[in-house]
């Protein structure tokens, strides 16, 4: 009987022990974690997903680490949403209001409670031989001109804090870039010299200033880029048809020098309706040659807007190979008009990405869009 007795404690005792195993194995087996549902809006439209609070860390063990256990059966790895599919290539998207390349708004400070001073390149992609021209006014809290006291400005090189600073007269009396004499509205305007050209190029520093009363000097910044342009341009003819179901608009280009160009265009129905933002980039040889722009069919049929189509806002310039440097031309406001085209003529088909030949090593990362 005590033999007996001896044998059901040691078998309590071997159970006990696993329930203490299984318990213990149970708290430290790794987890895979739960896929987390993107949460969602009324519109559908997707949300950026969110971060989840990172889980503490298990306590320590003595075993390998987790990661290098494999999962148990029956979970599976999380895997991120998909992001949405891309409708429109990089060179075609959607316009929603006209842009206006070339130009900057107001920058402005206050001088006392009641008034601001602002200042404003009248251009902010300045080509050689034209003027520099900047604006300077002071507003009141109705948004009322008031005379400016004492105005100044001076332009310098931003690359070059030592060159000497560029004294420009500045008028309200209509010569000049000023547009109307007496409005208020006062200009500096400067010619470079053939000098002065070589002094400027690149990106131009500008101080504006006033007298204060019972506030001293206020000083306003601000910025322009001033060029030698594309040194190319276009020669005005221009032919557009249907390629594949998308719109091809095929522009002659005069080179002067040769290089790497970019044309960007916007793209309107006839009453102006804003459709497309359209860019394309080749290397072109001196003489005459040609860039073609496609506007991606599937945005021309989604609009809905029958031709013929106005091609407006268009901006030739040249890129720097070695960095993200340009030398813009200037913009022509209303470039081109193309036949009649029916919307329905456009591919409903969205952009399909090409897939790299086999074997292609994966991209360092996503490509930079060029201005």
């Amino acid at each position: 009987m005590a033999e007996e007795e001896k044998k059901q404690r040691g078998l309590g005792a071997a159970a006990a022990m696993v329930a203490v195993v299984a318990v213990l194995g149970a708290l430290m087996w790794p987890r895979s974690p739960k896929p987390v549902s993107p949460p969602g809006d009324a519109a559908g439209a997707p949300v950026p997903e969110v971060a989840q609070a990172p889980r503490p860390p298990p306590p320590p063990v003595s075993q390998p680490a987790a990661s290098l256990d494999p999962l148990p059966p029956g979970t599976t790895l999380a895997t991120p949403p998909e992001a949405p599919p891309l409708e429109l290539p990089p060179t075609t998207q959607v316009l929603t209001e006209e842009l206006f390349p070339g130009t900057t708004d107001w920058e402005s400070i206050p001088v006392d409670d009641a008034h601001q001073l602002r200042i404003q390149p009248l251009r902010y992609n300045v080509v050689t031989p034209m003027p520099i021209a900047v604006l300077l006014e002071m507003i009141d809290a109705q948004g009322q001109r008031q005379p400016l006291p004492s105005p100044r400005v001076r332009v310098r090189s931003q690359a070059n804090a030592a060159q000497p600073w560029i004294q420009v007269p500045v008028k309200d009396d209509g010569t000049g870039s000023d547009a109307k004499a007496g409005d208020l509205q006062y200009t500096a305007t400067l010619q470079p010299t053939a000098e002065q050209q070589k002094l400027l190029l690149g990106q131009v520093l500008i101080e504006g200033s006033v007298e204060g009363p019972g506030k001293g000097t206020q000083v306003i910044p601000s910025m322009l880029v001033y060029s030698r342009g594309p040194r190319a341009k276009l020669t005005d003819q221009w032919r557009d048809f249907i390629r594949q179901g998308h719109l091809d608009l095929e522009a002659e280009v005069e080179v002067e020098e040769a290089g790497k160009f970019t044309l960007m265009a916007q793209i309107f129905g006839p009453n102006q309706q804003p459709i497309a933002w359209v860019r394309q980039t080749d290397e072109l040889l001196a003489g005459r040659g040609h860039i073609t722009l496609e506007v991606f069919g599937k945005v021309l049929h989604d609009a809905g807007i029958d031709g013929p189509y106005r091609v407006r806002q268009v901006l030739l310039t040249r890129n720097d190979e070695n960095s993200s440097q340009y030398d813009p031309g200037v913009p022509i406001e209303e470039a081109h008009q193309t036949k009649a085209y029916r919307a329905s003529e456009f591919s409903a088909e969205p952009y399909q990405p090409a897939l790299p030949p086999a074997g292609t090593p994966p991209s360092p990362g996503p490509q930079d869009l060029e201005h």
